[in-house]
């Protein structure tokens, strides 16, 4: 397994670059190029039309007025998904879904892993669950995704009282200090020991403008995220990567959400 430790920004560096896919899991390479990937499905992620210089157009299936899943995923960001999504080793909870681009890249990865998941998005917006929920259906991956409508620290709350426990999570239901943190305090509870959680707009310039309060996702992760539980594991596009420690969960009470002292 790959750490790429270097890629970690200090809060002024944020959005001075774009760091590139790199695998974090040893990959088989398909073809003859320098890079690999999984499958065709991650390699076409590598390949698909972009706009605004680096943001993904991914085709939206059986939608004629709509021809690509809105979003705003760079290339990076979208083959990190695929990539944590097929190898986890267990069930993902996704926090932010818009209208199901990301979902859709994640329940694509599911289908074509060896191993069977279920991915849980939630959202805090109807409209963003409904139309993340009309675009699985039209792409044939809505079996493999249950969608819920609530506020992101409420949702992890009531999934981990009701036994549910992730091996991979995806966090991007706000870009704010306080939805991000009020996240980080509970991803302990319901990442399983070895797990991984991807934050989207991590590297984002915005984060470093102090009288911006609509961005702090930086500050909220390096804050919320317990050192002696999680580990950081690279840059990717716009998000981060974190790992919960195996021998250090195995000291964490998930249910009081306390360190176990020895």
């Amino acid at each position: 397994m790959n750490r790429h430790q270097e890629t970690f920004m200090t809060v002024k560096e944020l959005g001075s670059s774009c760091p590139a896919y790199r695998p974090t899991f040893e990959l088989t390479s398909t073809s003859d190029t320098e890079k690999s990937y999984i499958d065709s499905t991650h390699e076409l992620l590598s390949m698909c039309r972009v706009k605004n210089g680096s943001l993904i157009q991914l085709e939206n299936k059986g939608w004629r007025l709509q021809k690509y899943i809105p979003g705003w995923l760079h290339r990076a960001d979208a083959l990190k998904l695929y990539e944590m999504a097929y190898f986890a080793q267990g069930d993902i909870l996704e926090l932010g879904s818009f209208r199901g681009l990301s979902t859709t890249i994640m329940a694509n990865a599911v289908r074509n892993a060896p191993s069977e998941k279920h991915i849980y998005s939630v959202d805090m917006s109807p409209k963003c669950v409904r139309k993340t929920a009309d675009t699985l259906r039209r792409n044939q991956v809505s079996d493999l995704v249950t969608t819920i409508c609530s506020e992101g620290a409420l949702a992890i709350r009531t999934l981990r009282d009701g036994g549910k426990r992730f091996a991979f999570a995806f966090i991007d239901h706000s870009h704010a200090y306080e939805p991000v943190l009020n996240v980080c305090r509970e991803l302990a509870s319901v990442i399983t020991p070895g797990g991984f959680c991807l934050f989207h707009d991590f590297n984002d310039p915005r984060n470093r403008e102090e009288d911006n309060k609509d961005y702090g996702v930086y500050q909220a992760v390096n804050t919320g995220l317990d050192s002696d539980l999680f580990e950081f594991y690279g840059i990717y596009g716009c998000t981060a990567l974190y790992r919960l420690k195996e021998e250090a969960a195995q000291n964490y009470d998930s249910g009081t959400q306390t360190k176990i002292s020895a």
